[in-house]
């Protein structure tokens, strides 16, 4: 697990998720696939570091007014960097959860939950996953996706491309919840806390806490299944949805599995 995880000051959960085995026998290729948390914090060094990986794309699934609150340091020039502008659709989980009436486990749970669902079928969601598919099928350069914690819609994303490789689900799993060990949970839940309590006056459990700021096993079923709640086979939704044709696939899976 552990040389998965590149070690950056200021950036969390930066991680490579290729080199699994696929189904079929193959292996999906080392250092051109990337996950991670914003680069708002990055460091000098940090940006040397991640400079010399060579990334051609870098997929920011944040909102705009996430990316405006907090602009990424890196990448600079020579990346191309895929984002959207639509605005605030539905609030987050964790502000549907703060205008509510009660921050328990259930509650995020239920939340985090919905949210899943409606990753697969959002149009800004689908064009920016759409837009990554694309650019594996295209660009032989590695690329990094992220998000703000780099949890969810990373993990949404990072796991449907797996899937798409021919990863069995029990490892694109095991990846998912790898940000639960590498993601320092138990030394940022004061912090959270505190800021939760400024915010909305709220005082939540430590363990409501570690469901919203980490992942669950039920949160990727509920992403995956609102796939099969509407397809029999995964490969159609990603031709039907996201609009990569077969031929694109093709070329995405002869890239990065050898």
């Amino acid at each position: 697990m552990q040389n998965r995880v590149m070690p950056l000051n200021g950036v969390l959960n930066f991680r490579d998720f290729g080199a699994y085995e696929t189904e079929d026998g193959g292996r999906v290729a080392r250092g051109l696939l990337f996950r991670s948390a914003h680069f708002a914090e990055a460091t000098t060094e940090d940006e040397a570091t991640l400079n010399g990986l060579g990334v051609g794309m870098v997929v920011d699934l944040r909102r705009p007014e996430e990316r405006e609150a907090e602009p990424n340091r890196w990448p600079g020039r020579g990346v191309r960097v895929l984002s959207n502008d639509e605005g605030l659709v539905a609030p987050p989980p964790h502000e549907a959860v703060a205008t509510g009436s009660e921050w328990s486990v259930s509650s995020v749970d239920r939340y985090m939950i919905h949210a899943y669902e409606t990753y697969p079928y959002e149009p800004r969601y689908v064009a920016l996953f759409s837009g990554f598919l694309k650019g594996l099928a295209t660009d032989e350069r590695p690329a990094v996706i992220h998000c703000a914690a780099g949890k969810d819609r990373t993990g949404s994303l990072a796991a449907l491309t797996l899937r798409l490789l021919g990863v069995a689900k029990d490892a694109v799993m095991a990846d998912y919840l790898m940000t639960n060990a590498v993601s320092n949970l138990e030394a940022r839940i004061p912090r959270m806390r505190e800021r939760i309590f400024t915010r909305y006056g709220a005082n939540p459990s430590d363990e409501a806490l570690r469901r919203m700021m980490g992942v669950q096993e039920d949160y990727l079923g509920a992403y995956f299944g609102a796939i099969a709640g509407r397809f029999d086979r995964f490969s159609d939704y990603v031709e039907s949805v996201l609009q990569v044709s077969p031929p694109e696939q093709a070329a995405i899976k002869a890239r990065l599995v050898g």
